[in-house]
């Protein structure tokens, strides 16, 4: 498995990593392998990574991630280290911009 963490500049800076890496996604059957991850507390945010990854979804660009949630996903990858059917997994993980305000 590969971890890639990446911040998100500007939405109209060209240099923008997470979009070249969205303009390179391949739609699946299930849609374009995006999760959105303040939709998820840190744990549902793996589970969910896992279910698609089970799924047959080898690369996951995930947009808003919370210095938790990255952090869990990073723990996830060494525990999952020594599995064969996770290694060509690429996980695109998108820092939450720090100027946004949290809901709630």
């Amino acid at each position: 498995m590969q971890i890639q963490v990446m911040s998100r500049l500007r939405p109209d800076d060209e240099s923008d990593p997470a979009g070249f890496v969205m303009a390179g996604l391949k739609e699946t059957s299930n849609g374009y392998p995006i999760v959105h991850a303040d939709a998820y507390a840190v744990d549902g945010l793996v589970g969910i990574l896992d279910v698609r990854a089970a799924r047959g979804e080898r690369e996951i660009l995930v947009m808003g991630c919370s210095r938790e949630q990255i952090q869990a996903v990073l723990e996830w990858q060494s525990e999952t280290d020594e599995l064969v059917d996770l290694e060509d997994l690429v996980i695109h993980l998108v820092r939450k911009d720090p100027t946004e305000r949290n809901a709630g």
